[in-house]
């Protein structure tokens, strides 16, 4: 067993998973030869059909972009898909918000931003990078709730709450009235919520989505890529009330959503047997997962949702090193370093590679 440990300090220098190209430099391992278990990603995409070429050789038709909103519209549980906005992936819609809610805001007296953390840390980045004073409060799944509560019943005119359902990386979720209590409580005090529900899709009777028409300020976030298992086809919604979806869509512009990815996500949108058995094999996996690593290393469960799983305990680092050097990556956090989140494997020889790693781990000593 080697003495070499990676520590959150050595992670990227934006430290989010994925970073398979770091890991390989830093093993010395192909990008190629890697399992890559630090995202939260479905493993078994959808099927991608085969596409016409006149969808890569123009640009893409309204009607494409309609025909996609109807299918978004049917699977977000939209009362219409005016509530829609599509972009090139819930990042892109990450780093544009900020700087079009600030032109929307610019007589409002305050620009303070709290994120209900830890949580995806793109949220404060880009907040920050549009100039606004931003501040991750730091909670546990138990007060998050009340904590944004507390915030917005004193918050001045604009006051922005960020809340992430479920959480990442501790995978809390909360019950739509509690989303729905802290959206209306946002348009008493003329503040905003913004929920990122990028994990949602795997308990979708648990999102807001179908009550936007109901909550004036509130904006909803939903990711295709990761339930779908396609997150290199970029697309991302955005829910929010009529005026802001006209208002966001005049942002974002004409063309912003590929061809190709219309067909796919359209297509994918509707197939609702699918969405049931990835929805089936995901909790499956999950458990799998969840004895497989606590049976094997002192690790216990902290939290995750169907799509990642968060542990806890001292030998975090260790382990992820040791998986490293095995061509498996998983993700460490810099503000905890007694946490690490797994994804799911997929394949069976995926499965039987982090067994034999975790078998490995288990028989040393320690």
């Amino acid at each position: 067993m080697t003495n070499s440990h990676i520590t959150p300090k050595q992670q990227p220098p934006i430290n989010h998973g994925g970073a398979v190209d770091w890991a390989a430099s830093r093993y010395g391992i192909p990008t190629s030869d890697w399992l890559d278990l630090s995202t939260g990603i479905n493993p078994i995409a959808y099927p991608v059909p085969n596409i016409e070429n006149a969808h890569w050789q123009r640009l893409p038709l309204t009607s494409e972009l309609d025909d996609l909103k109807a299918a978004a519209k049917q699977y977000y549980n939209l009362p219409t898909t005016d509530h829609l906005v599509c972009a090139p992936g819930t990042q892109a819609l990450i780093q544009m918000i900020p700087f079009w809610l600030k032109d929307r805001m610019a007589d409002q007296a305050t620009n303070n931003v709290h994120v209900m953390g830890p949580t995806y840390g793109e949220h404060e980045r880009c907040w920050r990078r549009a100039g606004y004073h931003c501040q991750t409060n730091q909670t546990n799944p138990a007060d998050r709730i009340a904590k944004a509560t507390d915030i917005l019943s004193t918050a001045e005119t604009g006051t922005v709450v960020i809340l992430v359902n479920p959480n990442n990386p501790d995978g809390a979720m909360f019950a739509p009235d509690d989303i729905f209590r802290l959206g209306k409580l946002a348009d008493v005090r003329s503040c905003w919520l913004l929920v990122d529900e990028a994990f949602m899709d795997c308990q979708p009777d648990q999102s807001v989505c179908s009550r936007i028409d109901q909550l004036q300020n509130t904006i909803v976030l939903r990711s295709f890529g990761k339930f779908f298992g396609l997150a290199g086809a970029r697309l991302g919604c955005a829910v929010m009330g009529l005026n802001l979806a006209t208002d966001l869509e005049n942002r974002v512009g004409p063309w912003a959503i590929p061809g190709p990815t219309m067909v796919v996500g359209t297509q994918a949108f509707s197939d609702t047997q699918w969405h049931q058995r990835s929805r089936t094999r995901l909790t499956a996996d999950a458990a799998r997962l969840d004895d497989l690593i606590t049976k094997n290393s002192r690790l216990a469960l902290s939290g995750g949702t169907d799509l990642f799983r968060y542990y806890d305990g001292e030998d975090c680092v260790a382990l992820a090193d040791h998986l490293g050097h095995r061509g498996i990556l998983v993700r460490l956090f810099d503000h905890d370093a007694n946490k690490v989140r797994f994804g799911l494997p997929g394949t069976d020889a995926d499965w039987k590679r982090l067994e034999d790693a975790m078998a490995d781990w288990h028989s040393a000593d320690r």
